[in-house]
């Protein structure tokens, strides 16, 4: 026998509880019974690994090879995947049905992502699966958005351009509602009035601006036309008060019709110019339509009464179907008859001006605060860099004054007037060239003064990427006559405007007529902002842009390329042969119960040639596209021997070899899924389709 060795007790291996002293093989106690401390790990000094047990128990014990401890980051990953459901195959968090999620115009994936705490390659996968391709950076448009909204649980509300800016401003502690409400009767003066000189081209709206100002503007234009909005400020004399007046002077051309829309919507008062030889004309009304649509009183100026065949009473008998009814026929339209080229009746025609403005507006603001107003104009000067036209509308702008304009700012280093004359400070009301803009505004941007460069710099800056965001977004959907319903259930709308288009003037009054004897109910209107005769225009697009409208075509169609403008600019429009259809349509809408019609247009078919049994997806058909497309989640039917065998099926499964694929086309061969149902077999016909909302005629 070996001599006795002196035994040591070791310290316990960390993890593992002590072991009893004494000699054997690791895992056991001496003369191989089973060691009572350390039953799963090593016996002496380093003890060997034991198979799925703890750590040894003298020195330092052996790792286990069984179950691993997990990480907390595992642990928490596995806990998501638990609770967020699968879509497509990926797990992403889900709402409620009722979550809101507000997002900003032109927002992406990732921006989704990031208000819902999820992946977004995750969410683009999800996207993937429902049928649209799109990338994390890529802005969206309201209707894909709410297409993803809808299947995660969410209710996606996009801002509103309004909201966005608001919310923008927001930030930087700006709040002009709150400003107004503030102010007192004691803080306001008044101011001029802003008035717009509108009409048909070659009527002597330029000339007229000519005659008030003595100045000749004319000979500046380019064949006569008014090519740019120009704005001026002359003083009148009324009843021994020197009172001031601002012309802001529209193109009369019908390629700018969107410049004048814009130009309506900062005058105060609207002077539509109206030939006495020619009467009233197309571009006559949409001027008059421009005006009504922006709430704003007109004064009529029937200019030229001086030439051979001057009819100033056929214009005043023409107008009145248009709803101007002059103050000598009962109505409250003033007319003034007036030669630009003789100077005749113009202190009149100002006096009408002045008086349609005491009586019908509120012309007051605020002068004693920092400005805010409207660019009217703006174009690259080479020697003075960017030149801005500006109207101030409240507040007073000084020159060292730091400005927004768009997503334009800057230093007011320097400001004129209409005659080229330096200033040190505008009020309401006052028209003013400004120097020291970074870049050139847009006309109808608003600008206001901000506290220092550095805030003005960062607002602009944000308004310049969320427009930009907005231009890489789809088209934005604007109302029609389905969701006009809904859009005033959520507060958006409480007016329904109609362009009305027909191919004879009877057709077109009937149907006005018709449709405004419609009952609406309680909080909602019906407007029809601009009639006429003919195929529907770019012009009529243009409108409808503007105001939010509906264009009803009665037996006319759009002219070259004006569907193609309508469908970017997201304006519904409809087209009627029957009065009566037009009328029921327009009903329903404004009473909640107009449904849009779909009708099934086919994709494409595809033979099959081969069943392959699969344990994963069940029987996949080996077909071969004889028309048209197959594509991945597009309805399909299955037919056999012209007898159908199989409805209302889904492709859920497309692929091209062994890869996955969107669509596949004519004279491919692909594999096709269609989910559980299986009964599928050599020589049957897979047709796919989907439904398309008809257009009403």
């Amino acid at each position: 026998m070996m001599p006795n060795r002196t035994e040591r007790p070791a310290a316990p291996a960390r993890g593992g509880a002590p072991g009893a002293a004494g000699r054997g093989r690791p895992g056991g106690a001496p003369g191989g019974a089973p060691g009572a401390a350390a039953p799963a790990g090593g016996g002496f000094g380093k003890g060997g690994r034991g198979r799925g047990g703890t750590q040894g128990a003298f020195g330092k014990g052996g790792a286990g090879r069984g179950k691993q401890r997990k990480s907390k980051r595992a642990k928490r990953q596995e806990l998501e995947q638990m609770s967020a459901p699968s879509l497509g195959g990926v797990s992403v968090p889900r709402g409620d049905g009722t979550t809101v999620v507000r997002l900003r115009r032109g927002s992406s994936i990732t921006d989704f992502a990031d208000k819902i705490e999820a992946n977004p390659a995750a969410l683009v996968t999800v996207l993937f699966h429902l049928g649209e391709m799109a990338t994390a950076t890529q802005s969206l448009d309201e209707d894909t958005f709410a297409l993803l909204g809808d299947e995660l649980g969410y209710k996606l509300q996009v801002v509103s351009p309004e909201d966005e800016e608001r919310e923008l401003l927001s930030s930087f502690d700006i709040d002009f509602e709150a400003e107004l409400e503030a102010e007192g009767d004691e803080d306001l003066e008044i101011r001029s009035p802003v008035v717009t000189v509108m009409g048909h081209v070659d009527h002597g709206k330029t000339r007229l601006l000519d005659a008030i100002r003595h100045s000749d503007v004319v000979a500046d234009e380019h064949g006569g036309i008014t090519q740019h909005i120009g704005a001026y400020q002359i003083t009148h004399d009324h009843e021994g008060t020197e009172r001031k007046i601002t012309f802001i002077d529209t193109p009369g051309h019908e390629a700018f019709t969107a410049m004048r829309a814009r130009g309506a919507k900062v005058t105060d008062i609207a002077i539509l110019v109206v030939a006495a030889d020619d009467g009233v004309m197309p571009q006559t009304v949409e001027a008059l339509n421009h005006a009504q649509a922006a709430n704003v009183p007109i004064v009529v100026a029937v200019n030229k009464i001086d030439k051979e065949g001057a009819n100033p009473e056929k214009v005043r008998g023409q107008l009145t179907e248009y709803g101007l009814v002059p103050e000598e026929y009962g109505g409250d339209t003033m007319f003034v008859e007036v030669s630009a080229r003789q100077n005749l009746n113009i202190d009149e025609l100002l006096e009408a001006v002045l008086l349609t403005a005491d009586a019908a507006l509120d012309m007051r603001a605020n002068p004693n605060k920092d400005a805010r107003g409207i660019a009217i104009e703006a174009n690259l000067d080479k020697g003075r860099g960017a030149v801005a036209t500006v109207l101030v509308q409240s507040g007073t702008l000084r020159v060292g004054d730091t400005i927004v304009a768009g997503t334009a700012h800057g230093r007011v280093r320097a400001m004129f007037d209409d005659d080229g004359s330096a200033l040190e400070e505008a009020g309401p009301s006052r028209p003013v060239q400004v120097l020291g803009l970074s870049s050139v505004p847009r006309a109808g941007d608003t600008f206001f003064v901000t506290s220092d460069e550095r805030t003005a710099r960062q607002i602009a800056e944000k308004r310049e990427a969320a427009d930009r965001n907005a231009a890489l977004a789809k088209r934005r959907k604007r109302i029609s006559l389905e969701d006009f319903d809904q859009a005033v259930a959520d507060g958006k709308i409480d007016t329904l405007n109609l362009i009305l288009k027909g191919d004879v003037s009877g057709a077109v009054e009937a149907l006005e007529d018709a449709l405004l004897k419609i009952d609406v109910g309680d909080g909602v209107q019906l407007r029809v902002i601009h009639r006429g005769v003919g195929a529907i225009t770019q012009n009529d697009v243009n409108l409808a842009t503007v105001d939010n409208a509906i264009i009803i075509g009665f037996n006319v169609k759009p002219a070259e390329r004006v569907a193609d403008l309508a469908d970017r600019e997201g304006v519904d429009m409809r087209f009627y042969s029957v009065i009566y259809a037009a009328i029921d349509d327009i009903e329903l809408a404004l009473k909640g119960m107009l449904k849009p019609e779909y009708e099934e247009v086919q994709l494409g078919t595809a033979e099959i040639r081969e069943v392959f049994r699969s344990s994963k997806f069940g029987n996949i058909a080996g077909s071969i596209v004889r028309s048209g497309v197959i594509r991945r989640n597009a309805k399909a039917r299955i037919s056999r021997d012209g007898k159908v065998i199989g409805e209302n099926l889904t492709v859920e499964t497309l692929k091209r070899f062994k890869d996955d694929a969107t669509e596949v086309r004519t004279d491919f061969e692909c594999g096709i899924g269609l989910g559980s149902f299986n009964d599928v077999a050599e020589g049957d016909i897979i047709e796919t389709f989907e439904m398309r909302e008809k257009p009403r005629v």
